[in-house]
């Protein structure tokens, strides 16, 4: 009888030596609604095409939910820093889904119109409506950095 607790009591150990040591699952990624709330927030280019930023390159932008304005802080294609604001429109299409539409405060110019997808607590996906092959992926960040704002970073 010994033996066979024993016995038992081996194969009880050994079944749960092999669930322990079981292969971790990721976590499945939890994509929000695209919306003026989940939007809200300071947002900073990390990947243009499928590749990241060179060293000292930036876009910055923050989203005002409740006016639907934006500030933009952005180098790309120059040494020097260029800020711009605007209004925004978050608007949903049946087929493409969210799409990002707005213009310039000082030119009245429009955005180009980006389909706004993958979008988790912190990163969005931008797809040029118009052109696939343009795509950018943002992450979410604390606050423009102060070197930025005052405008004295510049690229080395």
């Amino acid at each position: 009888m010994v033996k066979f607790i024993f016995r038992i009591m081996m194969c009880i150990s050994l079944l749960a030596m092999t669930t322990a040591c079981s292969k971790d699952e990721e976590a499945p990624v939890v994509y929000q609604e695209v919306n003026y709330a989940t939007m809200n927030g300071t947002w900073m280019l990390t990947e243009f095409n499928g590749v990241p930023l060179q060293e000292g390159q930036y876009v910055y932008i923050t989203f005002n939910r409740k006016e639907h304005t934006f500030e933009m802080y952005e180098n790309m294609g120059s040494m020097y820093s260029h800020k711009s604001t605007g209004s925004f429109e978050i608007e949903e299409d049946e087929d493409l889904g969210y799409i990002l539409t707005g213009e310039y405060d000082y030119s009245h110019d429009p955005l180009k119109e980006y389909i706004v997808s993958e979008m988790t607590d912190e990163t969005m996906k931008w797809t040029v409506k118009d052109n696939a092959e343009d795509v950018s992926v943002y992450t979410r960040c604390a606050e423009i950095p102060e070197d930025i704002l005052n405008g004295s970073r510049s690229l080395k």
